[in-house]
């Protein structure tokens, strides 16, 4: 098994996107938690809850700890998590719009949604580098 911090050749900016990837899965579960404290409306909300708890926790995962078998079924898992983040937030999106048009309302450029998908699918690289640093060159 092998740790980060064993590593010297993997970059700073793969740290620090790892970094953001998990402060990303915390946000998502305090997002999801807060959520369900609230009140879950739909079933949308209540998938698109249950996503980002399980997505959350996902991020969090000691990929750099796992075993090579593990890590290849977390890293398979990661990716398809996501493509998937993607989906669930372009349907969020568009849902919000379909709501706020109903109210006679326009929302503006959906910029927390885009940081959120960028971030998110900057985990799929980061995870990677993390584990093979040597195929950055």
């Amino acid at each position: 098994m092998t740790h980060h911090k064993q590593q010297p050749n993997v970059p700073k900016g793969v740290h620090y996107a790892r970094r953001a990837g998990q402060t990303l899965g915390v946000i998502l579960i305090g997002i999801a938690s807060v959520a369900a404290i609230r009140g879950l409306e739909g079933w949308f909300e209540s998938f698109r809850s249950g996503y980002f708890l399980l997505y959350g926790v996902l991020l969090n995962a000691p990929f750099a700890r796992l075993s090579e078998v593990r890590w290849k079924w977390m890293y398979g898992l990661l990716v398809l998590g996501s493509v998937a983040f993607v989906f669930v937030m372009v349907v969020s999106v568009m849902f919000n719009y379909m709501a706020a048009a109903d109210r006679g309302e326009r929302l503006g450029v959906p910029g927390l949604e885009g940081s959120l998908i960028f971030l998110a699918l900057l985990q799929v690289p980061a995870v990677l580098f993390q584990r093979k640093p040597e195929l950055i060159d």
